[in-house]
């Protein structure tokens, strides 16, 4: 049958919007643990499967039609690195078959509809896209975080087992804010996306209400961020608040002309720029601080401050057991990298395979680190050239910098109209995740909130970028 015949772009669009919304869906099951909780291991496995196979049937029906991932900037560097996937599974196959299979799929539906964004959409029809994700996202987490929050308020804090061996955390806990999430960590980096696409929906909207609103959203994310006690978040808050402001400045000191040499231009906008990224660290540690004191107000018990004043009352305790209490300050990821890199050099080439890494640590280095703990990498980058060697690590890093060196070109040269601010609040969206696979893991063999919103950034920022690009030429001519 010739799908071409019977397909459009309108079809296409319509099922990468639903795929979308299933995915996002999918994953909060797994992310919200009022429903995580309930949700049996079976059940969770037969909705990602179920997203998995609609996600793999669109790439396959855009193959037979569109074919817009083909047309997608660089995406020949993504296939390749498939390619390596694909190898190093079969290498590594008598360590495991299935989960490897699982994650081709995962990476082709990320490579192959998430971040090609059709080039014969129009701008208008991109950005009511970009809406819209945004406005599930932002709808979600403000409901979570505001959940999570009153948690706080209420010095409400418990544990559940989930496993025989297992439990996870709800409320606040420990000297930090779990809330409703199942991982602080991860919900906190997705708190900075939603920030910046709530920037973007007060920029873009006149409805007084709901900037209003936007504005509530920003600062009850930025409070969870303070309360999760996430050094991750703050870290890649702070890196994308330096780039977003210095690109932001660039463009006003054009604007305005201001009489400076090239060189002090630059100073002065890094200056500024570091300036307002060591604000946020001070402004996380300041608000934190501040917040420790309003659950007085709600009537909860405080530990008193000495035996000598009754009435006096203490701050709630804001200070992570597994930070103050212990004397690694990275919270045993550098034995995890240590770990990790053993691996790499036991298989330099190809690796030990995206989803056989454990069990291949457990028969090869039973006494590593990943062996006995079953833990992660815990960082995107390094879990590359762990899984897929030097050789899949190649090809990634060719893709990375040939969009960054497209995306800065356009940053630094474009002019600055609408579309340029397209270009960069994608773009940092990019920043904040990328910042944050140093230490989560992220972008790459995982489904969470931050895969799609990686790669529908990367997406979107090179459309707007190329869109720019191409009048740029016809003004030229």
């Amino acid at each position: 049958m010739n799908l071409r015949k019977y397909a459009s772009k309108d079809v296409y669009k319509f099922l990468r919007k639903a795929y979308i919304t299933a995915f996002i869906g999918a994953v909060l099951t797994r992310v919200l643990l009022p429903i995580a909780i309930l949700e049996t291991q079976t059940v969770n496995t037969l909705v990602f499967s179920a997203v998995a196979i609609f996600g793999a049937s669109i790439v396959c029906f855009d193959f037979f039609t569109q074919r817009v991932f083909l047309k997608q900037k660089n995406v020949v560097w993504l296939m390749l690195f498939l390619v390596a996937c694909a190898i190093s599974s079969v290498i590594n196959a008598r360590f495991g078959v299935l989960g490897n299979v699982r994650n081709l799929v995962w990476l082709a539906i990320s490579f192959f509809l998430l971040y090609p964004v059709d080039a014969e959409l129009s701008r208008t029809e991109v950005k009511k896209e970009i809406k819209y994700v945004s406005k599930i996202l932002i709808l979600v987490w403000f409901v979570a975080c505001t959940a999570s929050l009153a948690m706080f308020f209420l010095q409400f804090g418990c544990y559940f087992d989930v496993l025989p061996d297992s439990f996870t955390r709800l409320g606040f806990v420990e000297g930090r804010l779990f809330g409703i999430f199942e991982d602080p960590n991860y919900a906190a980096s997705v708190a900075i996306v939603v920030i910046i696409f709530s920037i973007f929906n007060i920029k873009t909207n006149k409805n007084v209400a709901l900037k209003a609103f936007y504005g509530l959203n920003i600062a009850v994310n930025f409070c969870y961020i303070t309360l999760s006690g996430s050094r991750t978040a703050e870290l890649a808050a702070a890196v994308t608040a330096v780039l977003g402001l210095y690109f932001v400045l660039l463009k006003r000191f054009e604007t305005i002309n201001i009489r400076l040499n090239r060189a002090l231009k630059q100073i002065a906008l890094i200056v500024i720029s570091l300036t307002c990224g060591l604000s946020v660290f001070l402004s996380v540690n300041i608000t934190r601080k501040g917040l420790a004191y309003l659950p007085q107000f709600v009537g909860t018990p405080f530990e008193q401050a000495s035996i000598s004043d009754a009435r006096l009352k203490k701050h709630v305790n804001i200070n992570r057991d597994d930070v103050v209490n212990s004397t690694d300050v990275s919270n045993c990821r550098f034995k995890i990298w240590e770990s990790a890199l053993e691996l790499f050099l036991s298989a330099p080439i190809f690796g030990t395979s995206p989803r056989n890494m454990r069990v291949y640590a457990k028969e090869l280095f039973p006494n590593g680190f990943i062996a006995q703990r079953a833990y992660a990498v815990h960082n995107a980058y390094l879990d590359i050239f762990t899984s897929t060697g030097v050789v899949g690590a190649i090809f990634l890093i060719v893709f990375f910098v040939k969009y960054l060196i497209f995306i800065f070109k356009h940053l630094f040269l474009a002019p600055a109209d609408e579309n340029y601010y397209m270009v960069l609040i994608s773009f940092a969206i990019v920043v904040a995740v990328a910042v944050s696979a140093f230490f989560l893991s992220e972008i790459f063999f995982v489904n969470t909130i931050n895969v799609l919103t990686f790669w529908l950034s990367m997406g979107y920022s090179g459309y707007f970028a190329k869109a720019e690009a191409k009048n740029w030429w016809h003004k030229a001519r």
